[in-house]
C-alpha cells in the first residue's frame, strides 16, 4: 500500500515538475521559443516512455514519471498559446453552454458571443472527440499499438505542434526568400512581395 503512495505521489509531483520547469523557463527567456525549446524534451520522454514499457512491461514508475511531467509542461503550453487547459472538456462545455444560455436569455441580456472564445470553447470539445474517435479506431485497428507505441506517436504530434507553434522565433526558414523572411500570402500559402 504505501508503494502505491508512494507512486502516485511522484507521478503528482513529477506532473507539478513539469508545470514548474515550464514556468520557470518562461520568466528566464520571455518572448523565446518556449514551446520549441520544450518540444524535444516532450517527444524524447513520450518515446522513451514508449520504449522502456516494450523493454519491460513490469516497469511503470520511470515511464508514468516522464509522461506526468511530460503532461505538466504540454498543459502549460495549451494554457499559454490558447489561454485554456487543454485537457479540461468539461470547463470547455461550460463555457460554451454559458455562452448559448446568455445569448437567447433576456435575463443575461442576450449576449454576443465572441468568436474567438466560441472557437476556443469548440476547438477543445471537437479535439476531445477527434481523439476518442481516434482511440476507438486505433483499438480497433491497430490493438497492438495500444500496448506499444501510442505514446510515441502522441509525443511526435505534440513535439510538431510545439515547434509550429513557435515557428516565427525559430528562424521560419519555409518562409524565407532570398535569405529574409516574407510575408506569407492572403492564402498562406506562398510568400508574397514586400
Amino acid at each position: 500500500r504505501f508503494r502505491d503512495v508512494g507512486f502516485y505521489a511522484s507521478v503528482i509531483a513529477s506532473y507539478i515538475f513539469g508545470v514548474g520547469l515550464f514556468r520557470r523557463a518562461e520568466l528566464s527567456y520571455k518572448e523565446k521559443a518556449l514551446s520549441g525549446l520544450f518540444a524535444p524534451v516532450v517527444t524524447a520522454c513520450f518515446l522513451l516512455s514508449d520504449y522502456m514499457t516494450m523493454i519491460n512491461p513490469a516497469c511503470r514508475w520511470i515511464p508514468a514519471l516522464m509522461l506526468a511531467f511530460s503532461w505538466g509542461i504540454i498543459n502549460s503550453v495549451g494554457s499559454e498559446v490558447t489561454g485554456t487547459l487543454i485537457f479540461v472538456v468539461t470547463g470547455a462545455m461550460t463555457r460554451f453552454s454559458n455562452m448559448i444560455v446568455d445569448r437567447i436569455s433576456r435575463t443575461a441580456g442576450r449576449k454576443k458571443i465572441s468568436k474567438e472564445a466560441l472557437m476556443m470553447s469548440l476547438s477543445v470539445i471537437g479535439g476531445f472527440w477527434l481523439g476518442a474517435g481516434w482511440s476507438v479506431w486505433l483499438n480497433k485497428k491497430a490493438p497492438q499499438l495500444t500496448k506499444y507505441g501510442v505514446f510515441s506517436i502522441i509525443g511526435g504530434i505534440y513535439g510538431s505542434l510545439f515547434l509550429y507553434l513557435d515557428r516565427e522565433q525559430l528562424g521560419a526558414w519555409w518562409s524565407r526568400k532570398n535569405g529574409k523572411l516574407c510575408e506569407i500570402d492572403r492564402d498562406e500559402v506562398n510568400c508574397a512581395e514586400p
